[in-house]
């Protein structure tokens, strides 16, 4: 063990050279210094998902692929979910994920027609027995950014399957991705087995303490604004009640009768600029904080496996090395190659998680401090626009006095 932290601390060291990290275990992002293996990776295809049409269960998306250099279009094609979850399967299986945070899959679309009651009675209330018409745009901009992150990696970027999936009109066949019983128990059995096996490099431990933590808060986070966002349509929604029931007015028997009702007529019209004001609200919620909370709390998740996969081999390096100790003079030569070929695989999953980590870190905040601007300038942008509508309301009822 005293050999293996000391290798660490001298990894650590190096890596230190071309990136800082801070007290807390988190890379410093600030650092202009050179990355191991790194270098600008020029993305070959830019990927638009403009449309997404419901076929029975399945939810097919456009997709539509142009060259980066000329805007050129190099191919229309339409995939359901499962071609998507395929290639994540292939790009999984058939490159070295070693180190790597893989793009988190988007959300399964929900198609069927209890998911779009359960989404009606959150838009609209438990009480409503109105249905919300379909609207796949959130899923359509879920797998563009998919594919954006995939297609700007460097190592999925160039894949083949990629190649395949983006630029063939027919979709690859696909092979039953086998997730039994015993499969999970394995993966159970692995995870309280090594999960909890504390690191021997601080930073990669103080790294999994905090993916664990903000993952948790990540979530609940996009629970909870999420909550905000369906509360802000339903609120929409009595809005529209309150606005019609005030625009019907009373019957006109008399003089008096026909000015109350012009009165509340207009006041129904103010009614009707507050709910369309939530409306955009709430849509600009959605586009903004809602998406990035979610990819976010998604991305961890990938984050938490990439770690898992790191420590899975910290685990079979140190068994290689017990297993050297006690090897006998015969098996010695072997116990040796197994625990050269266990501390390399290590050593490179090493290198690629601190590259990883780093790119994800700044990622990140880059992708949060847009979220929130564009959030703030919604915000404002639908205030005054409201505030301008209700004050034209306003402005007609004091004129009719």
């Amino acid at each position: 063990m005293s050999s293996l932290k000391s290798s660490a601390s001298a990894k650590m060291k190096e890596s230190d050279q071309n990136g800082h990290e801070d007290s807390d275990g988190e890379i410093d992002i600030r650092s202009n210094s050179p990355v191991v293996n790194s270098g600008p990776f020029k993305h070959l295809y830019d990927v638009k998902v403009p449309t997404a049409v419901k076929d029975g269960d399945n939810l097919k998306f456009t997709i539509t692929v142009c060259d980066p250099d000329n805007d050129e279009e190099l191919s229309t094609v339409t995939r359901i979910y499962d071609d998507i979850e395929w290639l994540q399967h292939c790009l999984m299986t058939q490159n070295s994920v070693s180190g790597i945070i893989v793009p988190p899959l988007p959300n399964r679309p929900e198609t069927d027609a209890k998911a779009a009651e359960s989404k009606s009675k959150k838009q609209l209330g438990s009480g409503s027995k109105v249905m919300v018409q379909d609207d796949f745009t959130r899923d359509c901009r879920s797998a563009e950014n998919y594919f954006k992150l995939v297609t700007h990696h460097e190592v999925f970027g160039k894949d083949e399957n990629l190649r395949k999936f983006l630029l063939e009109k027919e979709a690859a066949v696909k092979a039953k991705v086998k997730r039994g019983f015993f499969n999970r128990m394995s993966n159970m059995v692995d995870e309280a087995r090594k999960g909890q096996h504390k690191d021997v490099d601080d930073f990669f431990q103080k790294q999994r303490e905090w993916a664990v933590n903000y993952g948790k808060y990540m979530k609940d986070a996009s629970l909870n604004f999420n909550k905000m966002v369906y509360a802000q349509m339903r609120l929409a929604s009595c809005y529209t009640h309150l606005g019609t029931c005030l625009s019907g007015g009373t019957i006109d028997r008399d003089e008096t009768s026909v000015r109350i009702n012009k009165y509340l007529g207009k006041l129904g019209e103010g009614i009707e600029n507050a709910k369309h004001g939530l409306e955009v609200l709430s849509a600009n919620d959605e586009k903004t904080v809602a998406f990035q909370l979610d990819l976010f709390a998604r991305y961890m998740d990938a984050v938490k496996e990439m770690l898992f996969r790191r420590t899975c081999l910290l685990v079979e390096y140190e068994d290689a090395c017990k297993a050297l100790e006690k090897a006998k003079p015969n098996k010695k030569q072997a116990a040796e190659e197994a625990k050269e070929k266990a501390e390399k695989l290590y050593e490179e999953c090493t290198i690629n998680a601190r590259k990883e980590l780093k790119t994800f870190l700044r990622n990140r905040l880059i992708s949060f401090e847009d979220c929130l601007s564009k959030f703030a300038e919604s915000q404002i942008k639908t205030a005054r626009d409201t505030y301008t509508l209700l004050v034209r309301s306003l402005t007609e009822i004091k004129q009719m006095d």
